[in-house]
């Protein structure tokens, strides 16, 4: 029992303490891109990362879910049948991008050399050694998160380096190329079993049985994390969109962080709970999760209300509406922050299709919410948009976790509330100092 609280607890420690580095790092790439490549030239990457992304997620089969749940998970076997499968899926997925490369480049009106080039991501993303799976089947938070850093700060280099030499949309399209090549080409040095093609039949079956629901839990999460930029990509312009991607990509920072957490430490230690049915891990989650929320609610109601001058601080005037296009982002990002942890406590009790009917509510929200709100309120009822479909996609997991007996809505409604009443009074107190308000330069 304790052995277990001890575990949940250094793995929290350490992939918190990990991601404020890669977060520095993220950050760093943001500020440095901004400041080298004019705003529509990120509108573009915004466009080709949503594409490039579609496409994985569209076709994720759940390979790193299979190694951790599997019994078969420390099989050379079951390992390398994961991986033939891994690199036949970014074979198919690259030469589909590289097909509808014109069909993307039209639409969007974006170059296609940009758009075929890209298509050449998932080959290389396929590329990495199952390390990284057997990594979190073993719980070394610390390995993982560790080799996570350090290929984000690879990217780093590349990427401001590239930005330096050739400041154009080149720039940051060959960056994504080589730091996914680099981060798979790194994964090797993680231990593996030596590498080969294989496809054992049962082992393939066992994958596709519990995959099939990840995909679909995967293409509903593309749809709801990634549709408001593929329809705002046909409506506004790209220096607005890239702008809007910026925002985006801070507000994704704390459910980053909350995914990472689910994923690596809540999803194996309720996956391995099998005796108890969850409750001795539910005891010894509660007050490392409350810890944590409580953490990241005064940082998140914090950046709220000074939205507008952290874009200030580190961005040049171009960027100005980045500042009340963060402070409403953020209150979607909260509500994902607490369905990350729900999610991974339902797929850690073998229920990923429960999952899928959470983010297929989403997506219904999305797809009247998104021109509904474009319609009346422009880019802010878009936004606003976003923020319900969170609220419907956390109802629904909060329905399913309460009937696993493994909900804490309690502890999230004290938490939001503290978030609320916090961001409250930091607004109150710029008020009094007159120092405006984080939705000033809203439209």
């Amino acid at each position: 029992m304790n052995d277990q609280r001890s575990t949940i607890v250094r793995g929290f420690l350490w992939t918190t303490g990990i991601y404020a580095s890669s977060i520095a790092v993220r950050f760093l790439t943001s500020v440095a891109l901004s400041h080298l490549l004019a705003p529509a030239i990120l509108g573009v990457i915004v466009i080709a990362q949503t594409v490039r992304i579609g496409a994985e997620l569209l076709g994720d089969l759940g390979l790193e879910q299979s190694v951790i749940r599997s019994a078969h998970g420390d099989d050379p076997r079951f390992l390398n049948t994961a991986w033939t499968v891994q690199l036949l899926r970014g074979g198919v997925i690259s030469l589909l991008c590289f097909a509808l490369a014109p069909f993307f480049a039209s639409l969007f009106g974006v170059s296609l050399a940009v758009m075929a080039t890209i298509a050449a991501a998932p080959m290389l993303n396929a590329l990495a050694s199952t390390s990284v799976f057997s990594v979190a089947r073993r719980l070394d938070i610390k390995g993982r998160n560790l080799f996570e850093l350090i290929a984000e700060t690879f990217g780093l280099l590349i990427n401001i380096t590239l930005a330096l030499t050739m400041p154009t949309v080149w720039a940051p399209v060959l960056g994504l190329l080589l730091t996914v090549a680099v981060r798979s080409a790194i994964s090797y040095c993680l231990p593996h079993p030596r590498h080969h093609l294989l496809l054992d039949k049962a082992f393939i079956r066992e994958i596709l049985g519990f995959g099939k629901w990840i995909a679909l839990s995967s293409a509903a999460l593309y749809a709801t994390s990634y549709s408001d930029r593929f329809y705002l990509g046909g409506l506004v312009s790209l220096q607005l969109l890239g702008i809007y991607g910026l925002a985006r990509a801070i507000s994704d920072l704390p459910v980053s962080l909350s995914n990472r957490l689910g994923y690596l430490v809540i999803f194996p230690v309720v996956a391995a709970d099998r005796e108890t049915v969850g409750t001795a891990s539910r005891a010894h989650l509660t007050p490392v999760r409350r810890q944590f929320l409580s953490l990241a609610a005064i940082g998140i109601a914090t950046l709220m209300a000074w939205s507008d001058w952290v874009v200030s601080l580190f961005y040049d005037s171009r960027y100005q509406a980045a500042g009340w296009m963060l402070f409403l982002l953020l209150s979607s990002s909260w509500v994902a922050v607490l369905a990350a942890f729900n999610e991974a406590v339902i797929l850690g009790r073998s229920k990923p299709q429960a999952v899928s009917i959470a983010n297929l509510c989403r997506i219904l929200f999305l797809i009247l919410g998104l021109p509904v709100g474009f319609h009346l309120y422009g880019l802010p009822g878009t936004i606003i948009a976003l923020t319900t479909a969170e609220i419907a996609r956390y109802s629904v997991l909060l329905i399913i976790v309460k009937g696993l007996r493994l909900g804490f809505i309690r502890q999230d409604v004290a938490i939001t509330v503290g978030l609320s009443a916090l961001l409250a009074g930091w607004v109150l107190l710029r008020r009094f100092l007159e120092l405006g308000s984080p939705l000033d330069f809203l439209p």
